[in-house]
């Protein structure tokens, strides 16, 4: 019994933003695919963030307000700021 063939994907961080490099199984005839998320701006983790949101309109599961479940990307205070 053989696994079925995942997409897979590779995050690497850059100097100035980062590159996702996804690969669908060779049985698919997908060529590999490079997103490339340049930091916009001096806050890491409102670019991080936003890159996330581009991956999940991309590659995630399509979302509505009126599905049980939803993927939400934000940016929130850690538990030891107000």
């Amino acid at each position: 019994m053989s696994a079925d063939p995942v997409m897979r994907f590779e995050i690497r961080h850059a100097k100035n933003g980062w590159i996702l490099k996804t690969e669908a199984p060779p049985t698919e005839g997908v060529e590999a695919i490079e997103v490339v998320s340049q930091e916009k701006y001096e806050d890491e983790i409102e670019c991080f963030a936003d890159f996330l949101r581009v991956l999940s309109e991309e590659f995630g599961p399509s979302t509505s307000r009126y599905l049980p479940k939803g993927i939400f990307i934000r940016v929130e205070p850690g538990d030891k700021h107000e």
